[in-house]
């Protein structure tokens, strides 16, 4: 069993854990009104976009993460493969300092650090906060990740690619900066995103992603 001091000394030791997306310079918080997100929900380019993403349903990203709090901070490298609703998570620290992974579903997961320690938990989202301090939105993130909305709630704006810009969901304001090609498809992933709540910023820098067609990985990088 885990407690809260050991597991969250652990995770800043990791660099941090559970989460992506620091900001160190990131961009002031753009408004959003729910009339332009509405229209831009039905750009036609937008859906199709939508559409040709969310059929992709077995992935990888690789890149880097950051997380910046009023009293803390760190990185760590992100390996994220995604089947279906079931993920696997693995994020290591520079130079050996620890690993620590989450595999499972929204449902049911299982947190694991490198000195062996272990959670399984029902409430991944309900658990990381318990255990770290930080609200961590761990089932928006398979969407948010990939440049989609988590539910239908949220306020989008796109930009001149009719790809999401910033979105606004549950006091959450995701930022993505910029895009990259996956080699083969018709579509771009995204490759800078920042995450913003009150004092948690988060940023993910994507060095590559994979995307799994017929049992073939395909990389973008």
């Amino acid at each position: 069993m885990m407690n809260r001091f050991s597991f969250r000394s652990h995770l800043l030791a990791v660099g941090v854990a559970l989460s992506m997306l620091l900001g160190g310079c990131a961009q002031q918080p753009i408004q959003l009104d729910q009339s332009e997100s509405l229209q831009n929900r039905l750009n036609p380019t937008w859906k199709a976009h939508v559409e040709a993403v969310r059929q992709i349903a077995d992935w990888q990203c690789i890149g880097r993460i950051a997380i910046r709090t009023e009293t803390e901070g760190g990185t760590v490298n992100l390996n994220w493969r995604q089947m279906g609703d079931t993920v696997k998570i693995v994020l290591n620290a520079p130079l050996n300092q620890g690993t620590v992974e989450l595999a499972g579903r929204p449902d049911m997961m299982l947190i694991t650090d490198s000195t062996g320690h272990r959670q399984l938990t029902s409430n991944p989202e309900a658990s990381i906060e318990q255990l770290t301090g930080w609200n961590i939105p761990i089932k928006a993130l398979p969407d948010w990740i990939r440049g989609l909305p988590h539910d239908n709630s949220a306020l989008i704006q796109l930009n001149q690619s009719s790809q999401l810009r910033t979105l606004k969901d549950d006091g959450w304001l995701v930022d993505y900066e910029s895009y990259m090609p996956v080699p083969g498809f018709d579509l771009e992933m995204p490759r800078k995103i920042t995450v913003m709540r009150d004092d948690i910023r988060l940023r993910l820098v994507v060095e590559s992603w994979q995307i799994n067609v017929n049992g073939k990985i395909e990389p973008s990088r």
